[in-house]
């Protein structure tokens, strides 16, 4: 007997089917090519939180290495890219998202992206601002998540000025005292070293603009600070709640979608205090699934909106479906 494969039974069957059907004239080909366009559409969508509109605002993408990981093993990491069906082509491409929160009669941002401190595949978040209809002038406020170069980048221009000039900044005093320590500074890693003066010149440039809070105060009508700290011992995430509906914007509190969801105990070295990091990624992801929040993750795959679902003993990412509308 022969044996015949699912996909040779699709096929055969759509064979049969159009040789029952006439074969029309078809025209002759002019030979005529297009060069592959090689980019995406303009990297901003909207979608409704209540009776606000959030835009997630597209940076760019950098690439995570598999010796950049911490509390999982190389085979761990290989086996959660194949069981996301990505490549693996020795790291993981993961999105730089920023959002643009429209209340009515105030807009406010969460973190900024890159600028020019994370490489030519990132710093297009002013471009994405441009595109979706706003300009720097327009916004209120900014919200910061932490002081790591791809979300405040893009708050200083060139020359060390103040990009939003109209904004007021809010950030943990947590954040700030660790990126002002000079002890932190000599301490810090290599590569990590000129993130302390991108920190600094940001503190510099919307000095009497800042405000520095402390736990997890109500910042804006609607707007709640919640402490999420080990990826930065400040790290914030900020929770909407407009017209009965809720959002929470974790920062990177949990950001690789392919690994973290199925393997909370894994962390990067870019964490300041990674065993901090875990217990706040295992209570975060707890709580989401649990309340069944509606997240926005900046490094999850764009537009970065979705779900925490329970998986086994850990979880799943559910990615928003598409809104049709804003």
């Amino acid at each position: 007997m022969t044996l015949i494969s699912r996909r040779q039974a699709l096929t055969g069957a759509a064979v049969a089917a159009s040789a029952a059907i006439a074969t029309p004239l078809m025209p002759t080909r002019v030979g005529a090519t297009a060069p592959l366009a090689g980019t995406q559409a303009p990297g901003f969508y909207r979608r409704k939180v209540g009776n606000a509109e959030v835009t997630a605002l597209l940076d760019g993408y950098l690439d995570i290495a598999h010796n950049l990981w911490t509390g999982i093993d190389e085979t761990g990491v290989k086996q959660a890219i194949s069981d996301s069906f990505l490549p693996d082509n020795g790291n993981i491409r993961i999105g730089i998202t920023s959002y643009l929160v429209n209340t009515g009669d105030r807009l406010i941002l969460v973190d900024s992206g890159s600028a020019d401190l994370f490489g030519p595949t990132a710093g297009k978040f002013l471009e994405m601002l441009a595109a979706a209809g706003h300009t720097a002038d327009q916004i209120d406020d900014i919200l910061i998540t932490h002081m790591h170069p791809d979300h405040i980048g893009a708050l200083i221009t060139a020359d060390g000025r103040a990009t939003f000039a109209n904004a007021q900044v809010h950030v943990a005093q947590k954040e700030i005292e660790f990126w002002a320590s000079e002890t932190n500074l000599t301490s810090a890693p290599d590569f990590a070293k000129p993130w302390y003066q991108a920190a600094l010149d940001v503190q510099a440039a919307y000095d009497g603009r800042l405000n520095i809070f402390s736990g997890a105060p109500e910042l804006i009508t609607g707007v709640t600070a919640m402490e999420l700290p080990g990826h930065t011992p400040g790290q914030t995430g900020y929770h909407f709640g407009f017209g009965g509906e809720e959002l929470l914007i974790w920062g990177d509190a949990c950001g690789v979608a392919a690994v973290q969801f199925q393997h909370p105990e894994a962390g990067l070295v870019f964490d300041v205090d990674g065993e901090t990091g875990k217990k706040t990624r295992a209570k975060l992801l707890d709580m989401a699934a649990h309340d069944k929040l509606l997240v926005a993750s900046p490094h999850c795959p764009f537009p970065s909106f979705g779900h925490v679902a329970r998986s086994g003993e850990a979880y799943a990412w559910v990615p928003d479906e598409y809104h049709y509308t804003a």
